[in-house]
C-alpha cells in the first residue's frame, strides 16, 4: 500500500508532466497556419529584352542597376550577383549572389571581389527580363530585383532580401 507521501509525490510528477505537455502544445505552431508565400515572381508576362543596352564592348556579361541602387550582373558561366547596400543582409555584407563553383546562393563579402569590375550604367526597366548564360534576372513592377539560375534565386527590395535556403546546395544534386 502506498503512503500519502508517495501518492503526493506521484501527483506532483503527473501535474508537472501535464503542465509540460500543455506548455509544449501552447508554443507549437498551429496546423492550420498558412505557409509563407513564395516571394519569387512569375516572369511569364514580363518583357524579354535584347541584352545589348546592358552590355559593354569587349566585356562579358549583362550589367544593370537595380531600382534600389545595387550594381547587378550576370557574367561568366552564368554567375550572378548584386553588390552595394543589401537590405536585411548581415552587417558588413556588400553582395548577394552565386559565382560559378559556389555550392549555394549566399550573402558574401567576397562576391564583390569575385565579380568583374564592370559598373552598370543603365537600370533595367520594370517588368523586364534579361538572360545570359542560363541565368535570368528581372525587375518587378514593385521595384524588386530578382535573379535565378535553376533552383538558386534571390530577390532584393527596399524592405529586405530573400535567398533560396542553404539546403538548395548544388553539391547535393
Amino acid at each position: 500500500m502506498r503512503s500519502s507521501r508517495e501518492s503526493s509525490r506521484g501527483a506532483r510528477r503527473l501535474a508537472a508532466l501535464v503542465g509540460a505537455v500543455v506548455a509544449a502544445v501552447a508554443v507549437a505552431p498551429h496546423a492550420t497556419a498558412e505557409p509563407e508565400p513564395e516571394p519569387w515572381p512569375t516572369l511569364r508576362y514580363f518583357d524579354h529584352a535584347d541584352v545589348a543596352p546592358w552590355t559593354f564592348p569587349g566585356v562579358d556579361g549583362v550589367w544593370f542597376l537595380a531600382p534600389t541602387g545595387q550594381n547587378c550582373g550576370i557574367w561568366g558561366r552564368g554567375s550572378f550577383a548584386c553588390s552595394g547596400h543589401i537590405p536585411g543582409a548581415p552587417p558588413g555584407t556588400q553582395a548577394v549572389g552565386w559565382v560559378t563553383g559556389d555550392r549555394a546562393m549566399h550573402y558574401d563579402w567576397t562576391v564583390p571581389f569575385r565579380m568583374p569590375p564592370t559598373r552598370a550604367h543603365a537600370p533595367l526597366p520594370s517588368r523586364t527580363v534579361v538572360e545570359h548564360q542560363g541565368t535570368t534576372c528581372a525587375v518587378t513592377g514593385e521595384a524588386q530585383t530578382y535573379c535565378e539560375r535553376g533552383p538558386l534565386k534571390f530577390m532584393l527590395s527596399a524592405e529586405g532580401t530573400w535567398l533560396t535556403p542553404p539546403w538548395m546546395d548544388l553539391s547535393r544534386r
